[in-house]
């Protein structure tokens, strides 16, 4: 995260602010752990009151991949890994924030953390709370695509050209290719291009029953497309009213 933006300029006002701030809950020996603990349930109580449609989910997925505080910082990361619990992934960002304050010199860049830590958990849990648990499903294709059939007219596509079975199994080995025809439709606006990879890749995932990893997909993109792709777009294009 950019220490910049989470500290800014140092004033030495501030400091006649921050420390009595500080001193204030020393006294009340209120943990960072117990504010915060606050907070998540303040996340959980808004979140189980959002009745979410496609559309708002799709704005709420658009808000948490452009959330910029500390405690999103170092959530989403350890969340991508999917190997942790809920209680482990706040513990990390507890043992980050705690390591982060060890090393600031001064009250109110402490206060500031703590401020953005806290108030950055709250707006963070309460989209991943929504997200999460105000839907039975998993994302698929559809939640991430623009267009009210471009979902049918791609899987159609997909299935065509044996890419896909009936059930939506992956059933071509190489990869790249078909990462490549992705990336094109979120290049030309067809794929929200507001998402992330990460969403990208787990929409992938659920939708055609396979794993794609992350670095394949990374450098997937970065490959120019061959004739045979072109082809593929071409076509696209067509179908999709896309100017190619």
């Amino acid at each position: 995260m950019d220490q910049k933006k989470l500290y800014g300029r140092w004033n030495l006002w501030e400091e006649f602010v921050g420390y009595p701030m500080m001193i204030y809950h020393l006294i009340k020996r209120e943990k960072i752990q117990e504010r915060l603990q606050r907070r998540i349930e303040k996340a959980k109580q808004k979140s189980s009151k959002i009745v979410l449609n496609e559309k708002l989910r799709n704005e709420f997925l658009i808000r948490y991949e452009k959330l910029d505080n500390f405690f999103s910082f170092h959530f989403k990361d350890i969340d991508e890994s999917r190997n942790h619990n809920f209680e482990e992934k706040i513990q990390y960002c507890l043992d980050q924030y705690k390591k982060e304050s060890n090393s600031l010199l001064t009250s109110s860049n402490l206060m500031k953390l703590q401020g953005n830590f806290l108030s950055g958990a709250e707006t963070t849990l309460f989209l991943y709370f929504a997200l999460k648990h105000k839907t039975n499903r998993e994302i698929s294709l559809s939640d991430i695509m623009i267009g009210d059939n471009s979902f049918k007219i791609f899987l159609a596509f997909l299935k065509d050209k044996k890419f896909i079975d009936e059930n939506h199994n992956l059933l071509v080995d190489q990869k790249s290719s078909f990462i490549r025809i992705h990336r094109f439709l979120k290049d030309n606006h067809i794929i929200n291009p507001d998402l992330q990879d990460t969403t990208i890749i787990e929409a992938m995932e659920n939708e055609y029953n396979t794993n794609f990893d992350k670095g394949t997909f990374s450098r997937a993109i970065t490959v120019k497309p061959n004739d045979f792709e072109e082809t593929l777009y071409q076509e696209l294009s067509k179908l999709l009213n896309i100017e190619y």
